[in-house]
Protein backbone atom coordinates (compact mmCIF):
# COMPACT_ATOMS: atom_id res chain seq x y z
CA UNK A 1 0.00 0.00 0.00
CA UNK A 2 1.14 3.57 -0.84
CA UNK A 3 1.93 5.24 2.41
CA UNK A 4 3.10 9.23 0.73
CA UNK A 5 1.72 10.40 -2.95
CA UNK A 6 3.97 14.07 -3.59
CA UNK A 7 1.59 15.17 -6.47
CA UNK A 8 2.26 17.58 -9.55
CA UNK A 9 5.59 19.27 -8.30
CA UNK A 10 8.20 19.28 -10.94
CA UNK A 11 11.06 16.31 -10.65
CA UNK A 12 14.45 17.37 -10.56
CA UNK A 13 16.01 13.81 -10.23
CA UNK A 14 19.29 14.81 -9.13
CA UNK A 15 21.50 13.49 -12.23
CA UNK A 16 21.72 17.16 -13.87
CA UNK A 17 18.43 16.32 -16.18
CA UNK A 18 15.70 18.51 -16.89
CA UNK A 19 13.14 18.90 -14.72
CA UNK A 20 9.35 17.38 -15.59
CA UNK A 21 6.54 16.76 -14.11
CA UNK A 22 5.35 13.49 -12.16
CA UNK A 23 4.02 12.09 -8.65
CA UNK A 24 6.46 10.29 -6.83
CA UNK A 25 5.24 7.47 -4.75
CA UNK A 26 6.61 6.56 -1.51
CA UNK A 27 6.20 2.82 0.13
CA UNK A 28 8.07 1.63 3.09
CA UNK A 29 10.21 4.19 3.10
CA UNK A 30 11.57 3.92 -1.06
CA UNK A 31 10.07 5.43 -3.89
CA UNK A 32 8.17 2.68 -5.76
CA UNK A 33 6.56 4.95 -8.44
CA UNK A 34 7.35 7.79 -10.46
CA UNK A 35 4.89 9.41 -12.95
CA UNK A 36 1.08 9.49 -13.19
CA UNK A 37 0.57 7.70 -9.54
CA UNK A 38 -3.20 6.93 -8.91
CA UNK A 39 -4.90 7.57 -5.62
CA UNK A 40 -3.60 5.13 -2.98
CA UNK A 41 -6.52 4.07 -0.11
CA UNK A 42 -5.20 5.66 2.80
CA UNK A 43 -1.95 7.54 1.65
CA UNK A 44 -1.00 11.03 2.91
CA UNK A 45 -0.57 13.44 -0.41
CA UNK A 46 1.41 16.42 -0.25
CA UNK A 47 0.31 18.89 -3.36
CA UNK A 48 3.46 20.11 -5.22
CA UNK A 49 1.80 22.13 -8.12
CA UNK A 50 4.53 24.70 -8.74
CA UNK A 51 7.26 22.99 -6.70
CA UNK A 52 10.47 21.13 -7.28
CA UNK A 53 10.44 17.57 -5.75
CA UNK A 54 13.96 16.55 -5.63
CA UNK A 55 16.34 14.39 -3.73
CA UNK A 56 17.32 15.97 -0.21
CA UNK A 57 20.55 17.38 -0.27
CA UNK A 58 23.22 15.82 1.17
CA UNK A 59 25.96 17.94 3.81
CA UNK A 60 29.30 16.13 2.79
CA UNK A 61 31.38 18.39 5.13
CA UNK A 62 29.67 18.57 8.20
CA UNK A 63 30.57 19.48 11.97
CA UNK A 64 27.55 17.57 13.43
CA UNK A 65 29.33 15.00 15.31
CA UNK A 66 28.11 16.06 18.99
CA UNK A 67 24.96 18.12 17.75
CA UNK A 68 22.81 15.43 16.43
CA UNK A 69 23.32 14.36 20.00
CA UNK A 70 22.15 17.44 21.70
CA UNK A 71 19.31 18.50 19.34
CA UNK A 72 17.90 15.36 17.52
CA UNK A 73 16.12 17.36 15.22
CA UNK A 74 19.15 19.15 13.80
CA UNK A 75 17.36 22.22 13.27
CA UNK A 76 19.46 24.53 10.95
CA UNK A 77 20.54 21.47 8.77
CA UNK A 78 17.03 19.90 7.94
CA UNK A 79 15.56 22.84 7.19
CA UNK A 80 17.52 23.60 4.86
CA UNK A 81 16.37 20.34 3.25
CA UNK A 82 19.27 17.86 3.94
CA UNK A 83 18.61 14.60 4.71
CA UNK A 84 21.85 13.46 5.45
CA UNK A 85 25.15 14.86 7.22
CA UNK A 86 28.58 13.66 7.14
CA UNK A 87 30.17 14.10 10.21
CA UNK A 88 34.10 13.79 11.53
CA UNK A 89 36.08 16.47 9.18
CA UNK A 90 38.77 18.70 9.53
CA UNK A 91 40.80 15.60 11.55
CA UNK A 92 38.42 15.87 13.81
CA UNK A 93 36.19 13.48 15.35
CA UNK A 94 34.01 12.13 18.05
CA UNK A 95 35.05 8.59 17.80
CA UNK A 96 37.23 6.28 18.37
CA UNK A 97 38.39 7.97 21.83
CA UNK A 98 40.64 7.22 24.26
CA UNK A 99 43.14 8.42 25.76
CA UNK A 100 43.60 12.72 25.21
CA UNK A 101 40.81 12.40 22.34
CA UNK A 102 38.42 11.17 25.24
CA UNK A 103 40.06 13.94 27.68
CA UNK A 104 38.87 16.64 24.84
CA UNK A 105 35.81 15.59 23.84
CA UNK A 106 34.55 15.20 27.47
CA UNK A 107 35.73 18.63 28.26
CA UNK A 108 34.19 20.31 25.15
CA UNK A 109 30.40 18.23 25.45
CA UNK A 110 30.38 19.15 29.03
CA UNK A 111 29.69 22.56 27.70
CA UNK A 112 26.17 21.26 26.64
CA UNK A 113 25.86 18.55 29.72
CA UNK A 114 26.28 16.23 27.42
CA UNK A 115 27.95 12.93 29.01
CA UNK A 116 29.89 10.33 26.40
CA UNK A 117 28.95 6.92 26.57
CA UNK A 118 31.13 4.96 23.21
CA UNK A 119 34.79 4.84 23.12
CA UNK A 120 34.89 2.92 19.41
CA UNK A 121 33.09 4.03 16.44
CA UNK A 122 30.61 1.15 16.91
CA UNK A 123 29.73 2.51 20.02
CA UNK A 124 29.41 6.26 18.93
CA UNK A 125 26.99 5.05 16.03
CA UNK A 126 25.24 2.79 18.11
CA UNK A 127 24.47 5.58 20.42
CA UNK A 128 23.28 8.18 17.50
CA UNK A 129 21.04 5.64 16.46
CA UNK A 130 19.30 5.05 20.07
CA UNK A 131 18.87 8.39 20.91
CA UNK A 132 17.48 9.17 17.09
CA UNK A 133 18.05 11.32 14.47
CA UNK A 134 15.60 13.66 11.97
CA UNK A 135 18.10 12.86 8.99
CA UNK A 136 20.75 10.44 7.93
CA UNK A 137 23.88 10.92 9.36
CA UNK A 138 27.96 9.12 8.52
CA UNK A 139 31.36 10.28 9.91
CA UNK A 140 35.09 9.66 8.91
CA UNK A 141 37.60 9.04 11.41
CA UNK A 142 39.67 11.90 12.17
CA UNK A 143 43.27 12.09 11.85
CA UNK A 144 44.05 14.03 14.37
CA UNK A 145 41.87 11.84 16.69
CA UNK A 146 43.61 8.87 15.92
CA UNK A 147 47.01 10.37 17.00
CA UNK A 148 45.48 11.68 19.82
CA UNK A 149 44.22 8.38 21.01
CA UNK A 150 47.60 6.57 20.36
CA UNK A 151 50.56 9.46 21.04
CA UNK A 152 48.65 12.41 22.62
CA UNK A 153 49.25 15.78 21.11
CA UNK A 154 53.08 15.47 20.64
CA UNK A 155 54.58 17.67 17.80
CA UNK A 156 56.38 14.64 16.42
CA UNK A 157 56.43 11.61 13.70
CA UNK A 158 54.78 8.51 15.40
CA UNK A 159 56.81 5.63 16.07
CA UNK A 160 56.35 2.40 14.03
CA UNK A 161 54.31 0.99 16.84
CA UNK A 162 51.87 3.98 16.89
CA UNK A 163 51.67 4.27 13.53
CA UNK A 164 50.94 0.37 13.58
CA UNK A 165 48.41 1.15 16.57
CA UNK A 166 46.81 4.17 14.13
CA UNK A 167 46.43 2.06 11.07
CA UNK A 168 44.65 -0.69 13.41
CA UNK A 169 42.14 1.59 14.99
CA UNK A 170 41.22 2.85 11.69
CA UNK A 171 40.60 -0.18 10.12
CA UNK A 172 38.24 -1.55 13.26
CA UNK A 173 36.34 1.97 12.62
CA UNK A 174 35.86 1.83 8.54
CA UNK A 175 34.92 -2.12 9.58
CA UNK A 176 32.72 -0.51 12.44
CA UNK A 177 31.07 1.58 9.60
CA UNK A 178 33.35 4.93 9.55
CA UNK A 179 33.07 5.90 5.74
CA UNK A 180 36.89 7.35 6.04
CA UNK A 181 39.30 9.25 6.91
CA UNK A 182 39.94 13.03 7.21
CA UNK A 183 42.74 15.51 7.84
CA UNK A 184 43.11 18.78 9.10
CA UNK A 185 46.34 19.69 8.51
CA UNK A 186 46.33 23.62 9.89
CA UNK A 187 44.78 22.23 13.07
CA UNK A 188 46.98 19.97 15.30
CA UNK A 189 47.79 17.45 15.78
CA UNK A 190 47.01 16.54 12.69
CA UNK A 191 49.00 19.55 11.37
CA UNK A 192 51.78 17.47 12.74
CA UNK A 193 51.52 14.63 10.50
CA UNK A 194 53.65 14.50 7.58
CA UNK A 195 52.82 13.12 3.86
CA UNK A 196 53.93 9.69 4.65
CA UNK A 197 52.53 9.08 7.51
CA UNK A 198 48.86 10.27 6.27
CA UNK A 199 49.36 7.86 3.31
CA UNK A 200 50.06 4.79 4.99
CA UNK A 201 46.49 5.55 6.87
CA UNK A 202 45.15 6.73 3.08
CA UNK A 203 46.13 2.88 1.90
CA UNK A 204 43.96 1.39 4.69
CA UNK A 205 41.00 3.63 3.46
CA UNK A 206 41.73 2.67 -0.15
CA UNK A 207 41.49 -0.89 0.91
CA UNK A 208 38.00 -0.75 1.86
CA UNK A 209 37.56 1.84 -0.62
CA UNK A 210 36.60 4.86 1.92
CA UNK A 211 37.22 8.57 0.81
CA UNK A 212 39.94 10.48 2.31
CA UNK A 213 38.79 14.24 2.73
CA UNK A 214 41.41 16.90 3.67
CA UNK A 215 41.67 20.45 5.34
CA UNK A 216 44.50 21.13 3.51
CA UNK A 217 47.90 22.55 5.34
CA UNK A 218 47.27 25.77 3.70
CA UNK A 219 44.59 28.02 2.19
CA UNK A 220 47.09 30.71 1.21
CA UNK A 221 50.08 31.73 0.46
CA UNK A 222 51.13 27.37 -0.17
CA UNK A 223 47.75 26.91 -2.22
CA UNK A 224 49.03 25.07 -4.55
CA UNK A 225 52.11 23.10 -2.30
CA UNK A 226 48.91 22.42 0.01
CA UNK A 227 46.91 20.47 -2.65
CA UNK A 228 49.50 18.91 -4.78
CA UNK A 229 50.59 17.25 -1.01
CA UNK A 230 46.90 15.92 -0.66
CA UNK A 231 47.23 14.84 -4.78
CA UNK A 232 50.08 12.94 -4.08
CA UNK A 233 48.26 10.97 -1.59
CA UNK A 234 45.94 10.19 -4.08
CA UNK A 235 48.43 9.68 -6.57
CA UNK A 236 50.58 7.19 -4.49
CA UNK A 237 48.14 5.10 -2.37
CA UNK A 238 45.43 5.30 -4.73
CA UNK A 239 42.83 6.43 -2.36
CA UNK A 240 39.69 8.62 -3.39
CA UNK A 241 40.71 11.88 -2.61
CA UNK A 242 38.18 14.65 -1.08
CA UNK A 243 39.59 18.55 -1.10
CA UNK A 244 37.95 19.81 1.63
CA UNK A 245 35.89 23.63 1.41
CA UNK A 246 37.76 24.67 -1.53
CA UNK A 247 39.16 28.61 -1.24
CA UNK A 248 42.06 31.11 -1.51
CA UNK A 249 42.31 32.75 1.74
CA UNK A 250 43.86 36.64 1.80
CA UNK A 251 43.00 39.39 -0.36
CA UNK A 252 46.62 38.68 -2.24
CA UNK A 253 45.98 35.12 -2.76
CA UNK A 254 42.86 36.00 -4.68
CA UNK A 255 42.64 34.36 -8.01
CA UNK A 256 44.54 31.44 -6.98
CA UNK A 257 41.63 29.58 -7.40
CA UNK A 258 41.50 29.31 -11.38
CA UNK A 259 45.10 27.50 -10.99
CA UNK A 260 44.24 25.45 -7.62
CA UNK A 261 41.30 24.18 -9.92
CA UNK A 262 43.33 23.59 -13.19
CA UNK A 263 45.60 21.34 -10.59
CA UNK A 264 42.48 19.39 -9.81
CA UNK A 265 41.37 18.74 -12.82
CA UNK A 266 45.42 17.94 -14.47
CA UNK A 267 45.16 15.20 -12.01
CA UNK A 268 41.65 14.01 -12.70
CA UNK A 269 42.82 13.45 -16.13
CA UNK A 270 46.01 11.52 -15.17
CA UNK A 271 43.50 9.02 -13.00
CA UNK A 272 43.39 10.61 -9.96
CA UNK A 273 39.78 10.48 -8.67
CA UNK A 274 39.63 13.60 -6.53
CA UNK A 275 37.11 16.62 -6.36
CA UNK A 276 36.35 19.05 -4.14
CA UNK A 277 33.73 20.99 -2.22
CA UNK A 278 32.87 24.39 -1.12
CA UNK A 279 30.13 26.45 0.70
CA UNK A 280 28.79 29.70 -0.67
CA UNK A 281 30.43 32.49 1.34
CA UNK A 282 33.37 35.08 1.71
CA UNK A 283 33.95 33.82 5.57
CA UNK A 284 35.34 31.41 6.91
CA UNK A 285 34.67 29.95 10.61
CA UNK A 286 36.88 28.05 12.76
CA UNK A 287 38.54 28.69 16.48
CA UNK A 288 40.38 31.48 17.66
CA UNK A 289 43.26 29.08 18.71
CA UNK A 290 44.30 29.28 15.14
CA UNK A 291 45.48 32.48 15.65
CA UNK A 292 48.37 31.30 17.12
CA UNK A 293 51.15 29.04 15.93
CA UNK A 294 50.72 25.29 15.67
CA UNK A 295 54.04 24.58 17.86
CA UNK A 296 52.54 25.99 20.58
CA UNK A 297 49.33 23.65 21.25
CA UNK A 298 51.94 20.55 21.65
CA UNK A 299 50.14 18.77 24.53
CA UNK A 300 46.27 19.70 23.68
CA UNK A 301 44.47 22.26 24.68
CA UNK A 302 44.93 22.89 28.18
CA UNK A 303 49.09 22.31 27.67
CA UNK A 304 48.34 25.48 24.81
CA UNK A 305 46.71 27.39 27.80
CA UNK A 306 49.42 26.68 30.38
CA UNK A 307 51.89 28.04 27.61
CA UNK A 308 50.09 31.29 26.77
CA UNK A 309 50.66 32.27 30.74
CA UNK A 310 54.05 33.15 30.16
CA UNK A 311 54.83 36.43 28.55
CA UNK A 312 58.17 34.93 26.82
CA UNK A 313 56.29 32.34 24.94
CA UNK A 314 53.42 35.21 24.02
CA UNK A 315 56.63 37.76 22.65
CA UNK A 316 57.55 34.70 20.35
CA UNK A 317 54.38 34.08 19.31
CA UNK A 318 53.74 37.72 18.02
CA UNK A 319 56.40 37.46 15.91
CA UNK A 320 55.42 34.18 13.91
CA UNK A 321 53.30 34.08 11.16
CA UNK A 322 49.64 32.15 11.33
CA UNK A 323 47.34 31.48 8.13
CA UNK A 324 44.61 33.91 9.31
CA UNK A 325 47.77 36.72 9.77
CA UNK A 326 46.00 37.96 13.01
CA UNK A 327 43.85 40.80 10.77
CA UNK A 328 42.35 40.94 13.73
CA UNK A 329 39.43 43.98 12.30
CA UNK A 330 38.33 40.65 9.62
CA UNK A 331 38.26 38.33 12.85
CA UNK A 332 34.71 37.96 14.71
CA UNK A 333 33.98 36.12 17.52
CA UNK A 334 31.00 33.86 16.99
CA UNK A 335 30.82 32.30 20.32
CA UNK A 336 32.58 32.74 23.40
CA UNK A 337 31.00 30.60 26.54
CA UNK A 338 31.70 33.09 29.35
CA UNK A 339 30.80 36.05 27.25
CA UNK A 340 28.01 35.97 25.22
CA UNK A 341 28.36 39.96 24.43
CA UNK A 342 31.41 39.14 22.65
CA UNK A 343 29.56 37.51 19.96
CA UNK A 344 29.19 39.95 16.71
CA UNK A 345 31.73 41.95 17.76
CA UNK A 346 35.88 41.86 16.17
CA UNK A 347 38.57 41.08 18.27
CA UNK A 348 39.80 44.20 17.17
CA UNK A 349 37.17 46.46 18.81
CA UNK A 350 37.20 44.11 21.79
CA UNK A 351 40.68 44.68 22.16
CA UNK A 352 40.42 48.33 22.41
CA UNK A 353 37.42 48.45 24.46
CA UNK A 354 39.32 46.31 26.89
CA UNK A 355 42.16 48.62 26.20
CA UNK A 356 44.88 45.34 25.76
CA UNK A 357 46.96 44.69 22.57
CA UNK A 358 44.93 42.57 20.56
CA UNK A 359 47.23 39.42 20.85
CA UNK A 360 47.02 39.93 24.25
CA UNK A 361 43.17 39.97 24.67
CA UNK A 362 43.36 36.66 22.46
CA UNK A 363 45.89 35.19 24.58
CA UNK A 364 44.01 35.95 27.78
CA UNK A 365 40.66 34.75 26.12
CA UNK A 366 41.89 31.35 25.48
CA UNK A 367 42.94 31.10 28.68
CA UNK A 368 39.87 31.64 29.92
CA UNK A 369 37.39 29.64 27.84
CA UNK A 370 40.55 26.47 27.61
CA UNK A 371 41.10 27.27 24.28
CA UNK A 372 37.45 27.11 22.88
CA UNK A 373 35.75 30.07 21.20
CA UNK A 374 34.70 30.10 17.72
CA UNK A 375 35.30 33.27 15.53
CA UNK A 376 34.21 33.89 11.72
CA UNK A 377 36.79 35.01 9.55
CA UNK A 378 35.88 37.69 6.67
CA UNK A 379 39.21 36.53 4.34
CA UNK A 380 38.04 35.40 0.76
CA UNK A 381 36.84 36.81 -2.76
CA UNK A 382 32.96 36.47 -4.23
CA UNK A 383 34.63 35.86 -7.89
CA UNK A 384 36.59 33.00 -6.36
CA UNK A 385 33.61 31.78 -4.89
CA UNK A 386 31.57 32.08 -7.90
CA UNK A 387 34.31 30.74 -10.24
CA UNK A 388 35.00 27.78 -8.19
CA UNK A 389 30.90 26.82 -8.02
CA UNK A 390 31.09 26.04 -11.66
CA UNK A 391 33.17 23.64 -11.80
CA UNK A 392 30.63 20.76 -12.84
CA UNK A 393 33.24 18.70 -10.40
CA UNK A 394 32.62 20.59 -7.09
CA UNK A 395 29.81 19.72 -4.40
CA UNK A 396 28.35 21.53 -1.76
CA UNK A 397 29.27 21.18 1.90
CA UNK A 398 28.31 23.30 5.15
CA UNK A 399 31.27 23.03 7.27
CA UNK A 400 29.10 23.86 9.84
CA UNK A 401 27.76 22.37 12.70
CA UNK A 402 23.66 22.11 13.28
CA UNK A 403 22.45 24.83 15.58
CA UNK A 404 19.30 25.51 16.76
CA UNK A 405 17.08 28.80 17.07
CA UNK A 406 16.25 27.14 20.64
CA UNK A 407 18.06 25.63 23.19
CA UNK A 408 22.17 25.12 23.81
CA UNK A 409 22.57 25.48 20.19
CA UNK A 410 21.07 28.81 19.99
CA UNK A 411 23.88 30.43 21.72
CA UNK A 412 26.09 33.46 19.88
CA UNK A 413 26.15 34.33 16.24
CA UNK A 414 27.43 31.02 14.40
CA UNK A 415 28.44 31.33 10.65
CA UNK A 416 25.24 31.80 8.64
CA UNK A 417 26.33 28.98 6.70
CA UNK A 418 24.61 26.85 9.34
CA UNK A 419 20.97 28.02 8.46
CA UNK A 420 21.95 29.13 4.70
CA UNK A 421 23.90 26.96 2.86
CA UNK A 422 22.28 24.93 0.12
CA UNK A 423 19.13 27.36 -0.28
CA UNK A 424 21.63 29.93 -0.91
CA UNK A 425 23.43 27.71 -3.74
CA UNK A 426 20.00 27.53 -5.18
CA UNK A 427 17.93 31.13 -4.83
CA UNK A 428 20.78 32.81 -4.96
CA UNK A 429 23.69 31.79 -7.22
CA UNK A 430 21.73 29.45 -9.60
CA UNK A 431 18.10 30.88 -9.94
CA UNK A 432 19.23 34.65 -9.34
CA UNK A 433 22.94 34.71 -10.26
CA UNK A 434 22.65 32.45 -12.86
CA UNK A 435 25.94 30.67 -12.19
CA UNK A 436 24.87 27.45 -12.32
CA UNK A 437 21.15 25.69 -13.95
CA UNK A 438 18.66 24.78 -11.30
CA UNK A 439 18.90 21.23 -12.09
CA UNK A 440 23.13 20.92 -11.69
CA UNK A 441 22.84 22.29 -8.18
CA UNK A 442 20.84 20.16 -7.16
CA UNK A 443 22.71 17.50 -8.77
CA UNK A 444 26.20 19.12 -7.42
CA UNK A 445 24.11 18.11 -3.88
CA UNK A 446 22.49 15.33 -4.32
CA UNK A 447 24.58 12.38 -6.46
CA UNK A 448 27.65 13.76 -7.28
CA UNK A 449 28.01 13.97 -3.45
CA UNK A 450 26.04 10.32 -2.92
CA UNK A 451 28.51 9.00 -5.05
CA UNK A 452 31.71 9.88 -3.45
CA UNK A 453 30.62 8.53 -0.52
CA UNK A 454 29.52 5.39 -1.71
CA UNK A 455 25.87 5.85 -0.84
CA UNK A 456 23.05 3.08 -1.52
CA UNK A 457 20.25 4.19 -3.57
CA UNK A 458 20.32 7.78 -1.89
CA UNK A 459 20.54 10.89 -4.23
CA UNK A 460 18.72 10.42 -6.81
CA UNK A 461 14.64 10.62 -7.33
CA UNK A 462 13.90 6.83 -9.10
CA UNK A 463 11.93 3.80 -8.27
CA UNK A 464 13.74 1.57 -5.62
CA UNK A 465 15.57 4.44 -4.33
CA UNK A 466 15.44 5.47 -0.46
CA UNK A 467 12.23 8.40 0.32
CA UNK A 468 14.83 10.79 0.73
CA UNK A 469 12.81 14.21 -0.66
CA UNK A 470 12.85 17.85 -0.75
CA UNK A 471 9.70 19.68 -1.74
CA UNK A 472 10.55 23.55 -2.62
CA UNK A 473 9.14 26.68 -4.29
CA UNK A 474 11.64 27.36 -7.22
CA UNK A 475 10.77 30.88 -7.05
CA UNK A 476 11.10 31.63 -3.60
CA UNK A 477 13.98 29.42 -2.05
CA UNK A 478 16.56 31.83 -0.74
CA UNK A 479 18.95 32.02 2.52
CA UNK A 480 17.64 34.20 4.91
CA UNK A 481 20.29 33.60 7.32
CA UNK A 482 22.92 36.68 8.13
CA UNK A 483 26.22 37.49 10.18
CA UNK A 484 24.32 39.59 12.35
CA UNK A 485 20.83 37.20 12.95
CA UNK A 486 22.26 34.05 11.85
CA UNK A 487 19.72 32.31 13.61
CA UNK A 488 16.95 32.18 10.63
CA UNK A 489 15.53 29.55 8.72
CA UNK A 490 15.24 30.04 4.97
CA UNK A 491 12.20 30.51 3.04
CA UNK A 492 10.65 28.51 0.54
CA UNK A 493 11.21 24.55 1.71
CA UNK A 494 7.34 23.30 2.12
CA UNK A 495 8.63 19.56 3.39
CA UNK A 496 11.62 17.54 3.96
CA UNK A 497 10.78 13.79 3.96
CA UNK A 498 13.81 11.18 5.07
CA UNK A 499 13.14 7.66 4.69
CA UNK A 500 9.90 8.32 3.67
CA UNK A 501 8.68 9.84 6.55
CA UNK A 502 7.97 13.68 6.58
CA UNK A 503 9.91 15.36 8.86
CA UNK A 504 9.09 19.09 8.58
CA UNK A 505 5.97 21.01 7.14
CA UNK A 506 7.60 24.93 6.26
CA UNK A 507 9.38 26.16 8.99
CA UNK A 508 7.51 23.64 11.71
CA UNK A 509 9.96 20.63 12.45
CA UNK A 510 7.82 17.29 13.48
CA UNK A 511 8.07 14.59 15.74
CA UNK A 512 9.48 11.94 13.90
CA UNK A 513 12.68 10.79 13.56
CA UNK A 514 13.55 8.22 10.90
CA UNK A 515 16.81 9.06 10.17
CA UNK A 516 19.75 6.66 10.68
CA UNK A 517 23.77 6.41 10.73
CA UNK A 518 24.83 4.85 7.32
CA UNK A 519 27.31 2.48 7.79
CA UNK A 520 30.39 1.91 5.21
CA UNK A 521 30.02 -1.56 3.92
CA UNK A 522 26.20 -1.92 4.64
CA UNK A 523 24.55 1.10 3.98
CA UNK A 524 27.51 2.54 2.03
CA UNK A 525 30.07 1.12 -0.51
CA UNK A 526 30.84 -2.76 -1.29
Amino acid sequence: MTELVIRGGQVIDGTGAARRRADVAVRDGRIVGIGEVGSGFGARTIDARDRVVSPGFIDIHSHSDESVLINSALESTVHQGVTCVVAGNCGGASAPVMGLAAEELDRDIKRYDLERTWSSFGEYADAIDRSGTAINFCSFVGHGTLRMCVMGADDRPPTGGELAAMKALLAKSLEDGAIGLSTGLIYPPSAYGTSAEIGALATIVRERDGLYASHIRNEGDELFAAIDENLEIGRRSGVRVQLSHHKASQKRNWGKVKESTAMIERAQADGVDVIADQYPYTASSTGLAVTIPKWAHAGGSMALCGRLLDPAVRQRIRGEYTETERNWPDIVIARAMHHPDWSGKSVAALAAAATKDPLEWTCDALIEHDGAIDIIHHSMDEADVRYVMAKPWVCAGSDSRANAPYGPLSFGKPHPRSYGTFPRILGHYARDAGIITLEDAVRKMTSLTASRLKLRDRGVVREGAWADLVVFDPDRIIDTATYDDPHRYPTGIDHVIVNGEVVTHGDETLAERPGRFLRLGRDAGV
